[in-house]
């Protein structure tokens, strides 16, 4: 509604959450997202392929062009097709779009949607088990594959980024630190197309048992 009233550019960050589209159950999540002028979706995130790809849509492609353009005379004037040197701030890189498009072949549209839904499933099981632990407690809901959580006691900056690193040094499971609603916590992100509830339980017994042990 503001988008209607005021003129400005609306840019959606849908590093993950732009893959809820796929699923009729979790779509509901991103409604609206075809209002925005531009939308940015990490595909090394839940496409799974290897790091730093990424998708960008756009309304306004000359937009892009002028603000990109590389104007050396040796490299030529933009054409009519994609030409990514005038389109993004990199003159050389690698070639990110190969294995997106494995993917995406090999996969398609059902079997990323069942990535997404098992991982969702994932999380919120973990997110069961914190919010049944004593010491442990959700700091949100889990609304699609992140768990956001921190611990029931005295969660200061230092006892919580303890609790992270004894986790990372048991070789279990890796959780990054957060900061959410004023609080400190730690947050587990499910995007592998490999992860089963064997993994999500292991690692809540990491956490368990660095917590018990670690902080006590």
């Amino acid at each position: 509604a503001l988008r209607e009233r005021y003129d400005f550019w609306l840019h959606v960050d849908a590093a993950f959450g732009g893959f809820a589209a796929l699923s009729p159950a979790y779509a509901p999540l991103v409604a609206g997202l075809d209002a925005a002028d531009s939308v940015c979706v990490d595909l090394h995130k839940w496409l799974n392929v290897p790091y730093d790809a990424a998708v960008q849509f756009t309304r306004r492609q000359d937009l892009q062009v002028k603000v990109f353009h590389n104007a050396s005379p040796y490299l030529g004037l933009p054409t009519g097709e994609p030409d990514f040197l005038h389109l993004t701030p990199e003159n050389s890189r690698r070639l990110r779009a190969l294995p997106a498009w494995f993917s995406l072949a090999a996969y398609g549209r059902a079997g990323h949607r069942e990535i997404v839904e098992r991982n969702v499933a994932l999380a919120r099981r973990l997110g069961e088990r914190i919010a049944g632990a004593p010491g442990l407690r959700l700091l949100a809901p889990v609304r699609l594959n992140v768990v956001c959580f921190t611990l029931a006691d005295d969660p200061t900056e230092s006892r919580v980024h303890a609790l992270a690193d004894a986790v990372a040094a048991s070789g279990d499971a890796f959780v990054t630190p957060t900061f959410y609603a004023g609080t400190h916590g730690l947050r587990a992100a499910f995007s592998n197309w490999r992860t089963t509830e064997e993994d999500t339980d292991r690692v809540f017994e990491a956490v368990e048992r660095c917590r018990a042990y670690g902080l006590s």
